[in-house]
């Protein structure tokens, strides 16, 4: 089995990725979603039927890509504890840049299967996972991209409150119409999204004029060097 599609379900203090796994998922929240019967169910061996991505992909597709024109639970939102069920199943198997990049950038849509969702998991696993990126490293500059194209992108989707946790049980949640841009622009900004902690991070600021200027005279200069 490649390295990539290496699955480590209960991970310890090892590193993953360079940085220690405790500041990707906290261990308290990795334990609650390791207990919940979504996870048990249906992400865990025999019922994850290709311990691989494209594996988990097709129960992605299925509880988040077609929920178009369907009366939508507090399970199927974002937020929610399926969404982190599979966002902790995604740290989990670590899939290739080039196919988070693919599944996002694909604008798949027809009467019944709708990407939105699928899109706001995938963009919170790349700012979870990916975080210490250094400003000038040649992918955080494609995820820079992504981020950049999504801010502009308002389509509606059901969401917890942005600063509640699914797994605390001494509140009351709150859940409400969101739109796309409006979880970009937590991602970017501020330091935790539905309870998890978000790394500080320097490539996620596309408000930063300065670093897209720079970002844009790099590839003048690359543009101009390549004419001559």
């Amino acid at each position: 089995m490649s390295s990539e599609f290496h699955v480590e379900s209960y991970i310890s203090s090892k590193e993953l990725n360079h940085q220690s796994v405790s500041l990707v998922i906290p261990r308290l929240t990795r334990d609650k979603i390791h207990n919940n019967i979504y996870y048990k169910v249906n992400l865990t061996l025999p019922s994850l039927h290709c311990d691989t991505f494209m594996g988990l992909l097709k129960v992605i597709i299925r509880d988040f890509g077609t929920l178009k024109g369907k009366s939508i639970n507090q399970g199927h939102m974002l937020g929610g504890i399926m969404f982190k069920c599979i966002l902790m199943k995604i740290v989990e198997m670590r899939p290739t840049i080039e196919q988070l990049i693919n599944i996002i950038d694909s604008n798949r849509e027809s009467n019944e299967f709708d990407d939105k969702y699928i899109v706001v998991l995938l963009l919170t696993y790349i700012r979870v996972q990916y975080y210490y990126l250094g400003e000038k490293n040649d992918l955080a500059k494609r995820f820079r991209s992504l981020f950049k194209k999504y801010l502009l992108d308002y389509r509606k989707m059901k969401s917890l409150g942005l600063y509640e946790d699914c797994t605390a049980t001494s509140q009351n949640l709150n859940v409400s119409i969101i739109h796309m841009d409006e979880v970009l622009d937590q991602l970017m900004t501020k330091n935790d999204i539905w309870g998890i902690p978000l790394g500080r991070c320097v490539w996620c600021d596309v408000y930063d004029s300065t670093s897209d200027s720079d970002f844009d005279s790099e590839s003048n200069s690359s543009t101009d060097d390549s004419e001559n």
